[in-house]
């Protein structure tokens, strides 16, 4: 039974890889294609391609994470350098991943927001050093955390050790200090969230009082539509973002204490809901993307009828 329900989500976890890849491989295609064609490359495009090619790096360490688990076991636990190098990759294309979708989320508020503060003024003006900054902040966070990561890593596959020895008290103390350090980690993925969320409060109170300009008119303009463009997609940003960090915790409690094969299980289906589904939510909000989605739709669908037998 256990062995069918492994295949079983197995299966799971390459369907949502494969859409992964799709949805991320579309958006590095289109860009690259676009800028072939023009020798340009704006910011936000740069944006998306860096943020879509560390989803893939992403996927992939994921996968490769799930496929050991589900058919070796324990296998990771008896090889220290391949744990390590593991949980290295994991956490550096994590570290990636929030760095873009941050520097998204600021890029979307200062170059849609209409605010005459100085300090606001400053930002817009500078935007590609605010988003250097951030992505330095991001590197500066990784290196830190890369000094205690081996520690943990050790820890945790010597917890390992002492529950196949049977060693309940004492492992049960290790490994709430295990949780412990590694919630104290994660606590570094709240920041990114909370200037995104900033950043998005920030953008409804522009789009507030430009609305507040525009009472009366009776329509919508272009700058109204481009808030409420913006806004969509830091909103699905922050929800896949606000699911994918409960994963973290899920995965922490079912690997580290609960030893859980539903829990396990649970939380790698939600691990990979945002660099699986949010793609498909930017190709949705982003012009570019959703022009040649559609069109790449109508030639599959061209194809397939000049493929339908014609009745006699």
């Amino acid at each position: 039974m256990t062995s069918t329900l492994k295949k079983i989500f197995m299966i799971l976890y390459s369907g949502e890889f494969m859409m992964g890849i799709l949805g991320n491989g579309f958006i590095v295609l289109v860009n690259y294609i676009d800028w072939i064609r023009s020798r340009k490359y704006s910011l936000i495009d740069f944006i998306l391609t860096c943020l879509a090619i560390s989803r893939i790096f992403l996927l992939c360490i994921l996968i490769l994470f799930i496929g050991l688990e589900v058919n070796y076991g324990k296998i990771r636990y008896n090889n220290n350098n391949l744990m390590i190098s593991l949980e290295i990759l994991w956490t550096g294309s994590n570290y990636f991943c929030t760095a873009c979708t941050t520097c998204l989320s600021v890029f979307y508020f200062l170059k849609i927001a209409n605010f005459s503060n100085p300090i606001f003024l400053w930002m817009k003006w500078r935007i590609h050093k605010v988003l250097l900054i951030l992505v330095l902040g991001e590197a500066l966070s990784f290196c830190l955390r890369l000094l205690f990561k081996e520690t943990v890593v050790r820890s945790l596959i010597k917890n390992q050790e002492n529950t196949e020895r049977n060693l309940t008290w004492n492992f049960t103390v290790r490994k709430y200090d295990l949780l412990t350090s590694q919630m104290l980690f994660d606590i570094m993925f709240l920041i990114p969230f909370v200037v995104s969320l900033a950043s998005l409060l920030l953008l409804i109170l522009s789009l507030w009082s430009h609305t507040r300009q525009m009472k009366g008119t009776g329509s919508r303009d272009s700058s109204t539509e481009a808030h409420v463009r913006a806004m969509k997609c830091m909103i699905s940003f922050l929800f896949c973002f606000f699911i994918y960090y409960l994963s973290h915790i899920l995965m922490d409690s079912a690997y580290v204490i609960l030893d859980s094969f539903v829990a396990k299980v649970f939380s790698n289906v939600l691990v990979f809901f945002d660099p699986s589904g949010h793609p498909f939510l930017l190709i949705l909000w982003n012009s570019k993307l959703k022009q040649a989605s559609l069109s790449v739709l109508r030639k599959l669908e061209c194809c397939l009828n000049l493929r339908k037998p014609t009745l006699p």
